[in-house]
């Protein structure tokens, strides 16, 4: 069994999803599981509640989840080809659309459900009025076809002539306006999509350590274990450190200065390539549990800028689900 592993908290993962709701009204939500749900692990689709639709960028991620869940419903945005599009037909995907060219050849015998994606200023996506009634005309054509709703990052300044290029429109069920950097309901949104919120993310500046209530919950832990306890002397003065089988080369990052042991915080003295040494004292003892990020003790106290760097520490460990169910 590897000392190393990750584990997955489903109850706070689930506590997020419900404070997200609480606080934001939206009809919809979108939760982002792309790149196999940011390193977590896809298994925790089973354990959604509340969430309306799946997002992903990538095909394997799509393929991923419906290993466990045929039914969830589910949006692609990833690169289309004609062999991808039957497949993605196959597996009941909603996908978003640039353009019409590709489903406009194919010759689609089954029901394609489909997002526009709008956007004023990028020349690949629809940004016209003639282009949205092409569209529609193209529907009209083939009875297989479904237009689901609309996505775009949308700014308050451009509201009126995004309004226009969308007016032929009628009756869509999602109008995703609205997203992880700007939760502020745009004018006709119904829907909201997340990515690192949802993982338990706050992304903003807090005092170092300080005694708080986060909203969003840290749904992953790193945790290992004391391996090795060694007692020097500086002075005469006695030291003792825990060394726990984690360095930089297997995924400890530099900037974590503390870790939890026994609930209580204690700083790590120096990352090696392959372990690392922690302060101690005479209550630590061999094989005890030290937690180096958790929601008690998460990474928002020493990261502050680049949320994917967050997750670096979720990659090539085996990951437990409620210190339950092992995926390799």
């Amino acid at each position: 069994m590897n000392i190393n592993t990750i584990n997955i908290n489903l109850d706070n993962l689930q506590a997020n999803i419900t404070y997200l709701r609480n606080t934001y009204n939206y009809k919809y939500f979108i939760m982002d599981i792309s790149n196999n749900a940011f390193n977590h692990g896809m298994f925790l689709v089973n354990n959604l509640s509340n969430i309306d639709f799946l997002y992903a960028n990538n095909f394997n991620d799509i393929l991923l989840v419906r290993k466990y869940n045929k039914d969830i419903p589910l949006i692609y945005s990833g690169p289309l080809s004609e062999d991808i599009i039957y497949d993605l037909i196959i597996n009941n995907v909603i996908i978003i659309l640039n353009n019409i060219s590709l489903i406009k050849d194919l010759s689609i015998k089954d029901n394609l459900e489909f997002i526009l994606n709008i956007d004023l200023y990028n020349y690949q996506s629809f940004n016209s009025k003639t282009a949205i009634l092409d569209v529609l005309d193209l529907i009209n054509t083939n009875n297989h076809l479904h237009l689901k709703g609309i996505i775009s990052s949308l700014k308050e300044e451009d509201y009126e002539d995004f309004k226009y290029i969308i007016s032929p429109l009628k009756d869509l069920d999602l109008i995703c306006l609205n997203n992880e950097e700007d939760k502020n309901k745009i004018k006709l949104s119904n829907c909201l999509k997340l990515d690192y919120s949802i993982y338990g993310i706050n992304k903003f500046k807090k005092t170092l350590f300080k005694k708080e209530e986060y909203p969003l919950k840290q749904i992953f832990s790193l945790q290992t274990k004391i391996i090795n306890i060694k007692k020097v002397y500086n002075k005469k003065k006695e030291i003792i450190y825990g060394i726990i089988p984690m360095g930089f080369y297997n995924g400890l990052i530099p900037h974590i200065s503390h870790v939890l042991i026994n609930n209580n915080l204690y700083a790590i003295k120096e990352i090696k390539e392959e372990y690392s040494l922690i302060t101690i004292n005479e209550s630590i003892h061999l094989n005890d549990d030290v937690i180096i990020t958790s929601y008690e003790n998460p990474l928002e106290n020493y990261l502050s800028n680049n949320i994917l760097s967050y997750f670096l520490l979720l990659t090539n460990l085996p990951i437990t689900y409620n210190n339950q169910t092992l995926i390799y």
